[in-house]
């Protein structure tokens, strides 16, 4: 008998990690910053749109962009630059939006920062923000194609890459344990 598991190819993992993330994303996005109270009072139980930025149902937020541009990126290897050039596409071209645009109101101030001091010609493990308050967990929700190609690399280069990519958005000090 074949094991099911074996016979999923890393394209497909890929693939359905992105689509369970991307989905994810978009039930979420209506919902985004509602109080607990209020979510409770009116769960997410299917696709719904408008809400908190009164977009259609089935819109993600930059999150899952800024995930497929990291990904369309490590397709052809690891270049920050490459990153870092899709993600001001994002920004500037509406590249791997939902709608074909980006809706200002979700950019983060610090992503939008980073972004702009890569247009300035910043060196992309330079343009996150260096401040506390300027770290929060979006390298975090946008990070997931990079397992994918840093999963069988050694843990200390793993540390090192996740390091990098993150270091676009955020500079806070790293600390392998």
């Amino acid at each position: 008998m074949v094991n099911r598991q074996n016979a999923i190819t890393a394209e497909a993992k890929i693939k359905s990690a992105l689509l369970g993330a991307a989905v994810g994303d978009t039930l979420g996005v209506p919902f985004e910053f509602k109080s607990r109270k209020a979510i409770v009072q009116n769960p997410v139980t299917d696709m719904t749109g408008f809400g908190t930025y009164n977009m259609p149902a089935g819109t993600w937020s930059d999150d899952s962009s800024l995930s497929f541009c990291l990904a369309k990126a490590l397709t052809q290897g690891f270049d920050l630059k490459a990153i870092a050039e899709n993600f001001i596409k994002w920004y500037r071209d509406n590249f791997r939006t939902p709608l074909g645009t980006i809706f200002d109101i979700d950019i983060g101030i610090t992503t939008r920062q980073a972004i702009m001091r890569l247009e300035q010609g910043e060196q992309p493990v330079l343009a996150g923000g260096f401040d506390e308050t300027e770290n929060g967990n979006g390298s975090l929700m946008r990070i997931l194609p990079l397992l994918f190609y840093i999963h069988e690399k050694p843990v200390n280069e793993r540390y090192k890459i996740t390091k990098q990519v993150s270091s676009i958005f955020m500079l806070l000090s790293f600390k392998l344990k």
